[in-house]
């Protein structure tokens, strides 16, 4: 059931369709934003915080079969780690 609820609150958030999920390694998160991506995409919080940030990374394939997301990051905040996707 969690994991249900999950995947219905990442299709409102990130969108319903989805495309293959790529391995985070493969799109590294860059500091600022993309040149090739449309003025439209910007850094967003996904709502997400972690103790550790190999949990946080670990997300990062759920985040990026998104078709709208781009890059996926994770920042350090205030002692916990933010999960941060770069969408439209």
């Amino acid at each position: 059931m969690r994991r249900t609820i999950g995947l219905a609150v990442a299709s409102v958030l990130l969108g319903a369709g989805a495309a293959v999920a790529v391995p985070a390694a493969a799109q590294a998160a860059p500091g600022s934003a993309p040149s090739a991506a449309p003025a439209s995409y910007s850094w967003q919080y996904t709502g997400e915080y972690y103790s550790a940030k190999s949990a946080c990374t670990a997300r990062a394939s759920f985040y990026l079969a998104a078709s709208n997301v781009k890059y996926y990051r994770c920042i350090s905040e205030s002692g916990l780690w933010a999960g941060q996707v770069y969408a439209n």
